[in-house]
């Protein structure tokens, strides 16, 4: 018997924001394909040291027949004709700051529209698609915007004159700057470790906190939201005043635990930190936000003398999602071999004492020995 409420054929899931192909995107209307291309080549060459921008156009000198993807020296070409859809869309634009199309021949889910006399005709044939026009540029100094293109903008569109203007460039930079993921903390305190023996959360190094409430204070004192992450079988939601995020894949330690927070909230960077860090302190967290990377996949600590940064101390950004599930469907749920085979920025510290891992109860006496001396 199906009940009177819908059945649901799948559990709900939490969809991260996007357009077509990616959250930050416009595609390009009213002009020539020579003017489209010239015009991102300036936007990507103007930013190339802050931002990485993905352009999608068509080929006009293709069969079409199977694909090509190169990256450096090494390319592959794929014969015969694939099966892509919308979803390969936003799965090859995961990487990337913002994305820019022609529109000409794609739409995208937010526009701009350059008015060229020239091209007046094609961009009235393409006026459906223009649904969210975000802005307005003005080919030259004696030009007014099509009376048909008035009627769809809407209130306070900016408009610019020149396709060089610094004004467009100062635009990009705001509409990409604030499209940067919220950065939330997640303390890692899942259950019992074999090696203590005792479940290392909630092990009291400082006062009367235990490692979880005390490290979760210490990124509140920072003005960032903070979860902590629990075994799938915790009986509460919230340690403290700490909302709980419940593993969602048992068994997998840090691994899953990093995976579920983006599961419970896809568009949020997460400020990943271990519960084992005794002697962490406030400025090496203020170093790794200050030095955050939003264009990398993740921006990690390492010590200076140390081989591999600390997974554990890290901002994994939203696109490091897809980046742990491409990594679990080759058989790794190691966070480290994520960070160090991924577009990672690296902060090099000579404070090594701060990341040392408390794992044993012989090592939690010398820790506790430590900070009272």
């Amino acid at each position: 018997m199906i009940s009177k409420d819908k059945h649901k054929k799948h559990p709900p899931i939490v969809k991260p924001k996007s357009g077509n192909y990616h959250h930050c995107e416009w595609s390009i209307y009213g002009t020539s394909c020579k003017n489209i291309n010239d015009f991102i080549i300036n936007i990507r060459e103007r930013f190339t040291d802050k931002y990485r921008f993905q352009f999608v156009d068509a080929d006009h000198n293709s069969d079409h027949e199977g694909s090509v993807f190169q990256f450096g020296e090494k390319r592959f070409i794929n014969e015969g004709k694939n099966a892509w859809t919308s979803f390969d869309d936003q799965f090859i634009s995961n990487d990337f700051d913002a994305v820019l199309v022609n529109g000409n021949h794609y739409p995208a889910s937010q526009q701009i529209v350059i008015i060229d006399p020239q091209k007046e005709d094609s961009l009235y044939r393409r006026k459906d698609q223009l649904t969210n026009v975000q802005l307005v540029i003005l080919k030259n100094h004696d030009l007014d915007i099509f009376d048909f293109i008035k009627d769809l903008l809407p209130d306070n569109v900016p408009v610019f004159t020149g396709l060089d203007n610094e004004e467009i460039f100062n635009w990009f930079s705001e509409k990409i700057s604030s499209a940067i993921p919220e950065l939330h903390a997640l303390i890692l305190a899942g259950g019992e470790s074999k090696r203590m023996g005792m479940d290392k959360s909630r092990l009291i190094y400082h006062g009367e906190k235990p490692m979880e409430i005390y490290l979760a204070d210490f990124c509140k004192s920072l003005d960032i939201p903070v979860y902590i992450s629990k075994a799938y079988d915790c009986e509460t939601d919230h340690i403290g005043a700490h909302p709980v995020i419940f593993d969602k894949m048992p068994g997998m330690g840090p691994f899953g635990a990093i995976i579920s927070a983006f599961l419970e909230k896809p568009d949020t960077a997460w400020l990943v930190l271990a519960c084992d860090l005794p002697f962490i302190e406030k400025d090496l967290i203020t170093k790794l936000i200050k030095h955050r990377n939003p264009s990398s996949v993740a921006t990690a600590i390492k010590g200076e003398s140390k081989p591999f940064p600390e997974p554990l101390i890290t901002i994994y950004e939203p696109k490091a999602k897809m980046r742990f599930f491409k990594f679990l469907s080759q058989g790794y749920n190691c966070p480290r071999k994520v960070v160090i085979n991924s577009d990672t920025t690296v902060i090099e510290i000579k404070e090594e004492n701060q990341i040392e891992n408390v794992n044993t109860r012989e090592e939690k006496t010398i820790a506790l020995n430590k900070i009272k001396n």
